[in-house]
């Protein structure tokens, strides 16, 4: 992408020429050296140097990162740890990360698949050399040039035995490829990256993680407490990655054994990458700048926008009586927009305080609505819910849990009997806890009944009386009254479970490409709707129709009685490159129009026809998440701000910054906005 007015056009000795992306801890420019070797430069955001803490801990990775050698690591070549800006220098791999090459070219076959396994574990060696621990291995940080994959991004790696980055309590990674000891918050070290290692060949051979998607809270309990799904992948490689997806750290093989695993000569020789990964590297190769491209609004011809790689996990879509809470980790620090006007009279505020409230040590926010806050406390089986409005206590228990059976080792040892609030829904709030699934009165905390479920607590859907309860497979249906099992439906595939709606007679679940209706009064499939590309999005259900997004960026509209396809919208043309096909947020649906975000544009469109509305690039290189209140668009996006959108022309009014860091809960209902930080949870209102 082309440069910015606000980017630098050089770092340390090196020319910036493009930007290549933006992650938690900063930008990332393509850069040339003098000697005209192409480099990624990493600079650090002037938010996180500001704490020195972090600076310390950026040097010290610097200088693990250094020791590093190996020919499937991107090696650090330059650093300023001290500087302003700090910044680091890395070998530049021209290619397509893994989790890019797989939306664009499929799943990869066993022998890619191994010869990838052996690459990596190559990788890992080194930094394990180094007495290093990646901490962040996942498809996204893997690169494929033409001659092998490289393992990039030591950015959060931490040297082996240093427990700094730990006593915070902090988790940090992605979802799904988390080792479960991390989760449990114990020490984590080499045999984190094996786990990690194991997921990252299960998405390359199945096109999805062995943990499926969803909520980050959803993906990380399946790891904790579930079993991997690996049908998708060979028998003999499945028995390599069932090892390395060892729940017990012990349990897992060691890079070694994985190297004479996987590097066998008949399975893993030259030119096991797949032809059309290698032919994207190496035409990526030959379109790497020497000049800095055109900045926006140059009168000239934009050169070809260079891939990136992008992190947008599955958003859920829950039905109409759930409120719509959309999660960001981050401080908030709240600023006036920059263009305001300090001569003119005083205005409102366009974030307002409206309570704040100090938790108790171990206690979380774990869901709300417009009209209640609920916090968990898991160890101590507790449930607090608070008025929205002003913070004040509605009500608060300690609730029940279940017996851990004394013939489960796994109930002891790896579920417990803590509780996890899992879904509110239909008045009710549901929460597990060891084998059981408990649903407990939302607006009382009375308690209302229990069903087993084996440990694999789902986050049901509620209409009327019945709540629908969706596991990998299948879905069960409970009496809402009673929590008796009234039936259960099996897909005979493999659905996504965060991915359920209900709307009149017919249940609604994606299964990558194809959208499943079930027909909820004759318990059989209806129809199935086969898209061009797997599911991105949660559904959003509107007056007869299903919308979500794809991978490859579309937004689909369904009639939900039929199946047919009534529209879809591509982006093609000047708004949207295709080759940056990540994925689609949620839609929201409002007033007879769909807002949509991908990457860094929010779009409007008509309902019943799909013809564009509006469209407006942001300022960030990403948009994150949309929320619909009465005539105003509240927008999130990567770089920490909140905007509030005029609906109806998509002309922005004001615009907020938020400082991000990892130790905070973020949540908008609405126009009331929910942060947890530091042991204290504060609710502002927008303006809108």
């Amino acid at each position: 992408m082309p440069l910015t007015a606000g980017d630098p056009v050089q770092v340390g000795r090196y020319r910036l020429l493009a930007r290549l992306g933006q992650g938690g801890m900063g930008r990332v420019y393509l850069g040339r050296s003098p000697g005209g070797r192409a480099v990624a430069v990493k600079v650090v955001r002037d938010a996180l140097l500001r704490d020195e803490g972090f600076r310390q801990r950026f040097v010290r990775e610097v200088e693990a990162a250094r020791r590093v050698t190996g020919f499937f690591t991107a090696a650090v070549v330059d650093a300023d740890p001290d500087g302003s800006p700090a910044w680091l220098a890395t070998e530049y791999v021209p290619g397509l990360s893994l989790q890019e090459a797989v939306a664009r070219h499929g799943v990869w076959p066993e022998r890619a698949v191994r010869g990838l396994g052996a690459a990596l574990a190559e990788a890992l060696a080194a930094v394990h050399a180094a007495e290093l621990v990646h901490r962040d291995l996942k498809p996204s940080n893997v690169l494929l040039a033409p001659d092998g994959p490289r393992v990039i991004d030591f950015g959060i790696s931490a040297a082996a035995g240093d427990s700094t980055l730990t006593e915070t309590g902090t988790v940090i990674g992605t979802p799904g490829f988390i080792p479960p000891e991390q989760l449990r918050h114990e020490a984590a070290g080499p045999a984190g990256d094996v786990f990690a290692l194991g997921a990252v060949l299960a998405y390359a051979a199945a096109g999805v993680g062995p943990f499926g998607g969803g909520a980050s809270h959803a993906v990380n309990y399946r790891v904790v407490h579930q079993e991997p799904d690996l049908r998708g992948l060979a028998p003999a490689l499945a028995e390599v990655v069932v090892r390395c997806l060892a729940k017990d750290p012990g349990a897992r093989p060691t890079v070694a054994w994985l190297l004479d695993e996987l590097g066998h000569p008949d399975l893993a020789g030259p030119g096991w990458m797949p032809g059309p990964i290698v032919d994207s590297a190496t035409r990526l190769r030959a379109e790497v700048p020497t000049e800095p491209m055109p900045r926006a609004g140059e009168d000239t011809v934009p050169a070809p926008a260079l891939p990136r790689p992008r992190r947008r996990g599955l958003r859920t879509a829950l039905a109409a009586a759930t409120a719509l809470a959309v999660t960001v980790t981050g401080t908030v620090l709240w600023r006036v927009a920059a263009h305001e006007d300090d001569t003119g009279p005083a205005r409102p505020p366009n974030i307002e305080q409206l309570w704040h409230r100090t938790l108790a040590e171990g206690q979380t926010l774990t869901a709300a609505s417009k009209e209640m806050v609920y916090l968990q406390h898991e160890d101590r089986h507790e449930i607090t819910a608070l008025d929205t409005t002003d913070g004040s206590q509605r009500w608060a228990r300690r609730v029940d849990v279940a017996d851990i059976r004394e013939d489960s080792d796994y109930l002891k040892n790896t579920v417990g009997n803590g509780i996890q609030v899992t879904a509110l829904s239909g008045g009710l709030l549901y929460y597990g806890s060891s084998d059981h699934l408990f649903a407990v009165d939302a607006d009382s905390g009375d308690y209302r009944w229990r069903y087993m479920d084996d440990s694999f607590h789902a986050s049901p859907v509620v209409v009327g009386n019945v709540a629908y309860a969706h596991m990998t497979s299948f879905f069960y249906v409970l009496d809402t009254r009673t929590g008796k099992k009234l039936w259960d439906y099996g897909y005979g595939v493999n659905a996504d479970g965060s991915n359920i709606a209900v709307t009149g007679d017919v249940l609604l679940v994606h299964s990558e490409k194809k959208l499943l209706a079930v027909d909820i009064r004759t318990r059989q499939q209806k129809w199935t709707h086969q898209a061009g590309s797997d599911a991105e999005t949660g559904l959003a259900v509107a007056d007869g129709k299903v919308y979500f997004g794809t991978r490859d960026g579309a937004l689909y509209a369904v009639d939900a009685g039929s199946g047919d396809e009534v529209w879809r919208r591509t982006f093609e043309g000047d708004l949207w490159d295709g080759r940056l096909g990540g994925g689609a947020g949620m839609p929201e649906v409002a007033d007879g129009t769909v807002y949509f975000e991908n990457d860094g544009y929010v779009s409007a469109f008509d309902a019943v026809t799909g013809s564009p509305r509006w469209q407006r690039k942001q300022e960030a290189d990403e948009v994150t998440s949309l929320t619909a209140v009465d005539d105003t668009l509240l927008v999130t996006d990567s770089d920490g701000a909140l905007t509030a959108l005029d609906a109806r022309s998509g002309k922005p009014g004001w615009r907020e910054s938020l400082d991000v860091d990892d130790d905070a809960d973020f949540r908008i209902l609405g126009n009331t906005v929910l942060v947890e930080r530091d042991g204290r949870l504060t609710a502002y209102r927008a303006a809108t």
